[in-house]
Order: structure tokens, then sequence, then C-alpha cells
């Protein structure tokens, strides 16, 4: 139930359709996923039917119902990502830029309030390879989700991290293309989200804006002249969308950029503003709410040595992934680690290899010891799943032993919990 306080604050808000909009907060929200473009491109391999294309984003499709995802493999192997419709918007902004010439070959990227990771997979999605990415995020809990799904999207170019903005904002001006999606009021969420609605209220409107300008104002100074900085709300009201793109432009001199993309998206503009902007809506667009705005920091400097850069971020900064790990220590010994596996750069045919079926994968994402085939050699075995690698045994003939991180195992649960558990990390 939306509050009467929250409804009026729409209504007044003008630019939109206000009846349309009330009835679709009312819908049930859309199911969708994005595809790893590195790693798969046919998303009946997924194994869903009939996927329906994401209109703005050629990775992105629709589901017409929501199965129990942790129960597919292929989620655990980093193939795909469940992910509103509307934050991978992301994807083509980047692929846009790129397009332009706005951004160099091989950016140096941050993403700066980045768990769980879905925006983050839509810039790596668009990117080539040679991109460093470093996606930050301050939570502890909500970090160590973003760093899991990092490690299985696979791609190797990462540094997670977990410090608060201000350690960014006094690093040398270095950044390519810094994202800030940043906390906000969430009125774009209601409808998928009841704790949404009941937590709204005017003064959390106003905290958030000030907390965004805190996080903007540190995101500007690690951006390099000529920079590219993407803001992004899940929320409607003006004050932490528009305003504070204005300000922006007003305070720091940033230039909005026009993406001009295609009427057909549905895509409403801004309200009540002359710079440019995007806005989601849930009866234009098919997904939740959501604000994008693209501004660029005046002036042109070539960019830093990502090396330098990054060796600066190492010391000033909690780090807690550097790359993806290829082994992992077990007493005295090194061995494979299975987070290795999941890489796009994992050389598979220098390792034995086995394919397992459902409910043997499933044995292994619990971290159950697995038998295989007797075929398969003793020692170190790659397992996959639909021909996509899962990790590690250590195959020893009456049994292999399960290398899979235990921390990323999944549980026999009731549908409630799967649910919650899977809402997280999205």
């Amino acid at each position: 139930m939306l509050k009467e306080e929250f409804l009026n604050e729409m209504k007044n808000l003008g630019g939109i359709d206000y009846e349309a909009f009330v009835r679709a907060m009312q819908e049930t929200p859309e199911i969708s996923i994005k595809l790893n473009r590195r790693k798969l491109t046919d998303p009946t391999d997924i194994g869903y039917d009939d996927p329906e294309p994401v209109i703005w984003c050629r990775s992105g499709h629709y589901l017409s119902s929501r199965p129990i995802f942790t129960l597919n493999p292929l989620l655990h192997a980093g193939a795909f990502y469940v992910q509103d419709a509307s934050s991978m918007i992301y994807e083509p902004i980047v692929e846009e830029l790129s397009n332009r010439g706005l951004l160099p070959s091989a950016p140096l990227v941050l993403d700066l309030c980045a768990a769980p990771g879905g925006k983050t997979t839509s810039m790596i999605n668009a990117l080539p390879d040679g991109s460093f990415i470093v996606a930050n995020e301050v939570m502890p809990q909500r970090v160590k989700i973003l760093a899991e799904n990092l490690q299985k999207w696979g791609y190797p170019d990462i540094l997670v991290t977990s410090s608060p903005t201000s350690k960014f904002g006094a690093l040398p001006a270095s950044f390519d293309l810094i994202a800030v999606d940043a906390p906000c009021s969430g009125e774009g969420m209601m409808r998928k989200d009841e704790e949404a609605g009941r937590q709204w209220c005017p003064n959390l409107v106003k905290q958030c804006s000030t907390l965004q300008r805190q996080i903007l104002s540190d995101a500007i100074a690690a951006l390099r002249p000529g920079g590219i900085l993407i803001y992004s709300t899940c929320t409607f009201n003006r004050q932490e969308d528009e305003e504070n793109v204005e300000w922006m432009a007003d305070t720091h001199g940033l230039e909005p950029i026009d993406l001009e993309l295609p009427m057909e998206w549905g895509i409403i503009k801004q309200i009540n503003s002359d710079l440019p902007a995007l806005r989601f809506m849930p009866h234009a667009t098919r997904g939740e709410g959501l604000f994008v705005a693209v501004v660029r920091k005046p002036g042109v400097t070539e960019s830093r040595s990502h090396a330098k850069t990054i060796a600066d971020i190492k010391k000033k900064t909690r780090v807690i992934l550097d790359g993806i790990p290829k082994t992992i220590a077990k007493g005295k010994m090194e061995i494979p680690a299975s987070q290795w596996a999941l890489s796009t750069r994992f050389p598979i045919d220098d390792y034995q290899s086995a394919e397992l079926d459902l409910d043997t994968a499933l044995g292994y994402l619990r971290h159950e010891a697995i038998t295989l085939p007797s075929n398969v050699g003793k020692g170190f075995v790659v397992v996959k799943y639909k021909g996509f690698p899962l990790g590690f045994v250590k195959n020893i003939g009456s049994r292999a032993n399960n290398l899979y991180p235990s921390e990323w195992r999944i549980y026999n649960s009731s549908l409630r919990s799967q649910q919650v558990s899977e809402k997280n990390r999205q």
C-alpha cells in the first residue's frame, strides 16, 4: 500500500501520466535476466522457456515467470545474472559512449557503490578486454556478495574494495569512467520491495540527497579531466534526480551528455530541467523505476597509467579481492581455486574435466562430495554443467573431494528462503 503523502508528491511531480503510473505501481514486477556476453549468447541455452528480448539491452531477456534461479547451475557458473531490466541500461550507455569516442579503448573504470554487482557486470559486458574495473562497496556484508558475483562473472581485471568514497576522492584524478548508483529513497522499488514503501518519508529523501552529493563530490574528484560519470538512482523525486544533475553542472562545471536513445524504447526524459537525463517509469517501460544521467568533466588529459592508479588504490583502500585467484592455500600446498575455473581466461584444455548431470551439479554446489565416472582420472578435475565450468574437485577414485568455496554453497531450503537469498544477490 503506497503512502498517500508519496502519491501526492508523484501527482505534483508533473511530466508523467499520473493515473497510468498509479495503475502500474499495483502490477506484478517483470522478471528479467542478463547474459554474460563472454560466456553465453543464446538465451535458450539457459533452460527457460520463451525468453523475450529487453529492447534496450541485447544481453537482456524477460521471463514469463520466476523460476528458482538458485537451482540452475548456470547461474553459479556466471552464464547469466538476475537483474531488473531498467538497470541493464548501463550496458547500452557504455556502448554508446565508446562508439562516440568518449572513452579510451581500454578505460579505467570505478563503480563507487557497486554491490551487488548488477551494474558492474553490465559495464563489463560492454567494455573491451584490457579495461580495468574497480568495484567498491562500503558495507561489509554487501561487499562479500559483490566479490562473489564478480568472480562468477569471470572478468579477471577487477579489484574489489570496501572503503568510504572519500578514500577515492583523495586519489589523483585518474578514472576514465565512474559509475555512481547512489543510495537513495528507493521510490522506484516500491512495487518490488514493500519495505521501500514503508520506510519512505520526505525526510529520507532529504537525507539521501545530502549523502548523494557527498558521494558525487568524491567521484568528481577522482574523475580525470575529460572523464565520464554515470549517475543513477532507483527513485522518482527531482530532489535526488534532476536537482543533483543541476548541482553537478552548476557547482562542479560538469557537462551533461544527451544520449539520444531510440524513441521506441519508451524511456521518459528529464522532468522540469534543461539538462538531459533518462527516467524509467513502470507505466512507460517494462522494469522498475530508475533515473540515469551522464555527465562529462571538462578538460582533456591523457589517461594516467592504470598500474600506478591501481597501486595507489591498493595502498589507500581496503582491498577485498585482487583479480580472480588461481590457487588457494591448503595446508602447505597450493591447489587450484574453483574461482579460477569461472574466469573468462581459464585454460580449460590444460585440465581434465567431467560433465555433471543436474542432481550431481547441485550436490557439488551444496559442497557435498560427489562421485565422478570411472573413466575420469585421479587428481584435480574441472567439473562442468552443460559445458560450463563450475569449479574443481580432487578425484580420489571412490569419491571426489569438493573444492567449491564453502561460503558460496547453496542449501536445501524452502522456496521462500531461496527467494530471499536470490533477492540479496541481485
